[in-house]
């Protein structure tokens, strides 16, 4: 019984010793209090288990006076300080006053912190004067001193120190944080979402602590304690939990609280009635009663054991449920409108800069002022290179720093010439100069130059990036570019003409001779992409001044498009109409739909008859199609057209339709349905990486969809050398998931087939 009982006790307060250590060495207060959350747990735990001691001691006739005065002061000032915290920002996440959850949270400070850590310690080594059995004298752990240990803290600091800028904020303590657009969250429903940010948050760092620190067992249980503590907390905040009535732990979960303010929560409720929720999360649940938020205090239960039950936890499964609970979240926030900024909790804001408010330090220091960075010169040609050197990298903090200067540079470098526009119509004309600043010479100088093919896909999404700001400029230093520097390939002229399109400068002269030239192109795919760009041009600067002038009409529509159409063949029109048809829910093009309604009904109508052709006497596919072009999705028309034209003949309608549906000229619908179809098209073309990520993506924003689950393992068979991911994936299915028998069948296909290629 006693040494059960000292040697959890020295186990909490080794650490209590060692998370406290890894708060000291992260100057972010964040961090710092998120980690030393776990000193505040194992101090309740820590004044549990001595409370426990005081009567077998007295039944051995100790005098455990000094020591029952020494605890009970430990454990009132535990209950002045940090039980609330302990129980609500700890071992769970409960409901709080919101001022008060932040003024508790800006306690959790390194003196108070340290002063616990200390006394636990003191109380132990208070035990040696009882000489009870299995006592062990503490001596300080070696993680302490470990100079790999301060290696990994110091780099995770640097890894802080990189993420600059401000970030919208939307949990429940991002008012604690320095650089961070904060919100509040004062309703029931909001303050659960705000929770639920704020715990994927804690998870996100807690991963990234346990990557640091795999190779430091006892600092990686720390971290493994934290998480599947944090994991339960997340469950129960996003499904109420079924608790005696009255039960401390009794608090309404997301889904409920959704239902009482008038909205649907049927994102959850789909993915509770799908999945495992009944048995999966006690898996993690197990696991944080007796080592998570509380160490078991039973005689009967050794801290070995404990401790070998949370080695033995799988949690790479914990979080993969997790990740699938996420995605319900997300889901369900981007279903209730209200809850949209929790969805974009986390997401960097630009073109603002920081307020003089700091968070509250952790270690009691005064905050130091903040004093903007120097901003590098918008008219320096070595700037320009670095900063697009970061854009390069591709990681989103550089990107985003990166992009934030060119916009800078595009709208005040130096002018280095002025371009002269008119806009000619009926009633006469008007003049627009333009100003081709240093910035975007510097983009044509670039490229004349000479950049690779990823270099030039980045560039081009630099450009789609900043074309908010300068359209006209940008596209016209892309158009000197394709124009001017011989020996552009194919493809680069593709996507020239595709970006035009995707930004639509009009009125343009040097674009619009362009795009002219290369409609003309003996590349269909070329020619096609010059058309729809005119196209989206039009549509964009005629609907814009269409709905600013109340319907007032400067180009006929009819009339223009039939002059991009009128030199194609019959095959080529209709590949070209859907095309069209698909543009108009584009994300920039579909704006300007309103002033085109009647034009687009009877771009339906032509396309429905046109199709139909090729699929007569089928009376399902008949059907089939007219409810895609009911439902936009062109993506669908295509994939059903491609499955229906098995004659030679027909080669090319088919694989020109199953290009443009790839190559994004035949746009998909946003809803998930052209997406799948997307994905078919790909399949056709047996390109299963597109395909696959494609359906992943769908079935993580789609976690209650058994069906794509299992679509994207059997897409996943068809790439070679994913033997592994495929049964972690189906692994991951069946424990995440009642299966019908069909589901099962499909699984065991999935696992026969690979079977059958390793023979």
């Amino acid at each position: 019984m006693i040494p059960t009982r000292t040697e959890k006790l020295r186990f909490i307060v080794e650490e209590m010793h060692i998370a406290l250590h890894l708060t000291m060495q992260i100057a972010d207060p964040f961090v710092s209090r998120t980690i030393a959350r776990h000193v505040l747990i194992r101090a309740k735990s820590f004044i549990d288990i001595i409370r426990s001691l005081r009567k077998p001691l007295k039944s051995a006739a100790h005098d455990t006076q000094e020591l029952h005065r020494t605890k009970e002061a430990y454990a009132d000032a535990f209950a002045e300080y940090f039980q609330l915290s302990r129980d609500r920002l700890g071992a769970h996440v409960q409901d709080f006053d919101f001022g008060k959850r932040i003024e508790l949270w800006n306690d959790i400070e390194f003196s108070k912190i340290s002063f616990f850590v200390e006394g636990a310690r003191q109380i132990y080594e208070s035990l040696i004067t009882f000489n009870l059995p299995g006592y062990i004298p503490y001596t300080e752990p070696p993680e302490l001193t470990d100079p790999n240990v301060l290696k990994q803290l110091q780099h995770y600091q640097r890894n802080i120190e990189e993420h600059s800028g401000i970030e919208l904020g939307s949990d429940s303590l991002a008012l604690t944080r320095n650089n961070t657009s904060a919100s509040l969250n004062m309703t029931p429903v909001h303050a659960r979402a705000g929770q639920l940010a704020l715990i994927r948050r804690w998870i996100a760092l807690e991963q990234d602590l346990q990557r640091i620190f795999s190779s430091f067992p006892r600092i990686a249980r720390i971290i493994k304690a934290r998480l599947v503590t944090d994991l339960v907390s997340f469950c129960d905040c996003l499904v109420t939990r079924q608790v005696q009535s009255g039960a401390a732990q009794e608090m309404d979960g997301l889904d409920r609280l959704v239902v009482a303010a008038g909205e649907s929560a049927a994102p959850i409720i789909d993915f509770v009635t799908a999945s495992n929720f009944d048995t999966e999360p006690q898996l993690t649940r197990a696991v944080r009663d007796s080592i998570g938020a509380h160490v078991e205090t039973s005689d009967t239960v050794s801290i070995s054991s404990i401790l070998s039950n949370l080695d033995a936890y799988d949690l790479d499964r914990g979080l993969n449920f997790y990740e699938r609970m996420v995605g319900t979240f997300i889901k369900t926030c981007h279903t209730v409108s209200f809850l949209r900024m929790y969805a974009a909790d986390g997401v960097r804001i630009y073109g603002v800069s920081a307020g003089s408010a700091q968070a509250v330090s952790y270690i009691g220091e005064a905050p130091t002022s903040q004093h903007p960075s120097s901003q590098p010169s918008i008219d320096d040609e070595d700037a320009y290179g670095q900063h697009l050197l970061r854009w390069f990298r591709g990681r989103d903090s550089e990107k985003g720093d990166a992009r934030q200067f060119f916009q800078r540079a595009f709208t005040g470098s130096a002018v280095v010439e002025i371009i002269v526009e008119a806009d000619h119509f009926d009633q006469g004309y008007s003049q627009f100069s333009h100003e081709f600043r240093r910035a975007h010479q510097f983009l044509v100088t670039t490229l004349a130059g000479g950049v690779s093919e990823p270099e030039f896909l980045s560039i081009l999404e630099l450009i789609r990036a900043c074309a908010g700001l300068t359209p006209y400029q940008l596209v016209e230093a892309l158009v000197r570019y394709g124009r001017d520097s011989p020996h552009v390939s194919q493809l680069r002229l593709w996507l020239i003409c595709h970006v035009l399109g995707e930004i639509a400068s009009a009125p343009h002269a040097s674009v619009r001779e362009f795009l002219e030239n290369q409609s003309r192109h003996h590349i269909w795919e070329i020619a096609l992409e010059a058309v729809l760009a005119r196209f989206k041009t039009y549509v964009l600067s005629e609907g814009v001044f269409r709905i600013n002038h109340r319907g007032a009409t400067r180009i006929d529509y009819d009339e223009f498009v039939g002059s991009l159409t009128v030199e194609m063949s019959e095959t080529e029109k209709s590949i070209t109409l859907l095309a069209f048809a698909s543009a108009f829910f584009s994300q920039r093009i579909g704006s300007c739909l309103r002033p085109f309604t009647s034009n687009y009904a009877d771009l339906q109508s032509q396309i429905g008859t046109r199709c139909s052709l090729f699929i007569v006497g089928d009376a399902e596919n008949l059907a089939i199609l007219k409810t895609l072009i009911a439902a936009h999705d062109y993506v669908g028309v295509c994939t059903l057209m491609a499955i229906s034209l098995t004659a030679s003949s027909h080669q090319f309608l088919r694989e020109a339709l199953l290009t443009g549906c790839c190559n994004g000229t035949i746009t998909p619908a946003t809803h998930d349905q052209a997406s799948r179809n997307l994905a078919s098209c790909f399949l056709l073309r047996n390109n299963f990486r597109a395909a696959f990520e494609i359906i992943s993506n769908l079935a993580s924003r789609n976690p209650e969809q058994v069906d794509l689950q299992i679509q994207a393992v059997e897409i996943l068979t068809q790439i070679p050398d994913e033997q592994h991911e495929i049964s972690r994936r189906i692994a991951s299915v069946r424990q995440a998931y009642k299966l019908t028998t069909s589901d099962e069948q499909r699984l065991v296909d999935i696992e026969t087939e690979i079977a059958r290629r390793a023979d």
